[in-house]
């Protein structure tokens, strides 16, 4: 017996055996045990319990509550047969709009760009030029591989010189972000040797010098597809960019680094542009932890939205960070909150953040029920406890140090809307777009 016939089931159950309504039992039976036993990411349970308290909830009786914003989706009136049922969803929009599932118009868009980039990447899996010369003065496949080589070869620097940053910014009990540096420089040398390596041998193999082994010949099709090499993104920061869009942004990365060498510590921290971001965070936490002599495990970050876009000077405590963007929303200045997405604007940059130590409990990620007014909707907090990942993806693989390799964490943003607004939005920031 599937989960459908057992929810089913007991719904009738429990609309049969009691007087009184069951629907915060049946929302936790059906989202917690039912389906969301099979659910192990928090953040996909708490959507699933969202979604199915706008079902299981006293207004469903009312012939003037809607499923939707635009009234389309709504219950049969009265008390139907079954024929009517059917008839009644059978009039419905056969395409269905995307706020049936509580998602922004802009959703379409998304869709439509899914499907097209699979599209196009089943073509190029299929593709087989031959790596021949063409005719009439045409490059061939090696000529023009040589020269994507070359050019990326031009731009990449060589790995950074640890000796001489550690001398100059040494291992310090009271400063973690040297720590965090180190640490960088380490992954980022390992990912810049990769690069070089095997681009100068993918030059040779072309030119007859070397032999044209199995990794060389996957790296030189990687380029001639416009992605990212295998070799490179097993030594890589998550990253969903194509080829050109990753050369750019790591090579902003490394001016990064770089100008944190040459001119020291900054004010304002690239947040997208550290390898590791868990560490930069928990550095933040250790220098306040240190200062003020208390146990760094009692500590979580308070998210500031501040107004300015330059600061040249870090805050007393904690860090300021910058270059996150918001899907399905954006941040309003003039409000101080979280709203909707501008027509067909899909992605939103977030103002500069001030993340700031406290002795304060983690953000509360879970779903809980919302009270509701006298209509009947949602009283919202105050705030959306937002996820941050590092890319579109949304999801990762749990590393051994308990770190997702694509969800970073939990930041509260203000706003005038209640929670599950924003969670049926799916609503997310993210480190890095895919272009």
């Amino acid at each position: 017996m599937g989960d459908l016939s057992i929810s089913v089931r007991q719904t009738k159950m429990m609309l049969d055996e009691y007087d009184q309504d069951q629907f915060k039992s049946l929302n936790y039976l059906i989202g917690e045990c039912n389906y969301g036993g099979r659910v192990t990411d928090d953040k996909d349970r708490r959507y699933l319990l969202c979604v199915l308290s706008d079902f299981y909830r006293t207004n469903i009786f009312d012939d003037n509550y809607s499923l939707s914003a635009s009234g389309t989706y709504k219950c049969p009136p009265g008390d139907p047969t079954f024929q009517e049922i059917i008839e009644y969803i059978g009039n419905m929009p056969l395409t269905q709009l995307p706020e049936v599932f509580g998602l922004n118009d802009n959703a379409d868009i998304t869709k439509d760009q899914q499907e097209t980039n699979y599209f196009c990447e089943t073509l190029l899996s299929t593709d087989s030029a031959s790596a021949g010369g063409g005719g009439g003065g045409s490059k061939s496949v090696e000529e023009i591989l040589d020269e994507l080589a070359a050019e990326i070869l031009s731009k990449v620097p060589q790995p950074f010189d640890r000796d001489r940053a550690m001398k100059k910014f040494p291992i310090r009990f009271d400063e973690s972000m040297n720590t965090v540096l180190a640490q960088e420089l380490i992954r980022f040398n390992s990912l810049t040797e990769s690069v070089l390596s095997t681009l100068i041998g993918l030059r040779k193999a072309i030119k007859g010098l070397v032999l044209m082994s199995t990794e060389l010949e996957e790296v030189g099709t990687a380029l001639r597809n416009g992605k990212v090499p295998g070799g490179w993104a097993k030594r890589s920061y998550p990253s969903l960019k194509p080829l050109a869009g990753y050369i750019s942004d790591f090579l902003a990365r490394l001016t990064f680094i770089q100008s944190w060498l040459d001119k020291g510590q900054p004010a304002m921290f690239w947040m997208s542009g550290f390898f590791f971001v868990h560490a930069f965070m928990t550095g933040g936490m250790q220098n306040f932890a240190r200062k003020k002599s208390i146990p760094v495990d009692t500590l979580n970050f308070e998210h500031v939205m501040m107004s300015g876009t330059e600061y040249s000077h870090a805050p007393e405590d904690g860090v300021y960070v910058y270059g996150l963007f918001c899907e399905a929303g954006r941040w309003d200045k003039l409000r101080g909150s979280l709203e909707e997405s501008e027509p067909k604007i899909l992605f939103s940059a977030m103002p500069v953040m001030w993340f700031n130590p406290k002795e304060q409990p983690p953000p509360n990620s879970l779903w809980k029920e919302e009270e509701l007014d006298e209509n009947g909707s949602p009283v919202g907090d105050g705030f959306y406890c937002c996820p941050l990942y590092n890319t579109s993806a949304r999801r990762g693989v749990l590393a051994t140090t308990g770190h997702s390799s694509n969800y970073v964490c939990p930041i509260v943003i203000p706003t005038q809307r209640p929670q599950s607004h924003w969670i049926k939005r799916g609503t997310a920031l993210l480190m890095q777009l895919d272009d």
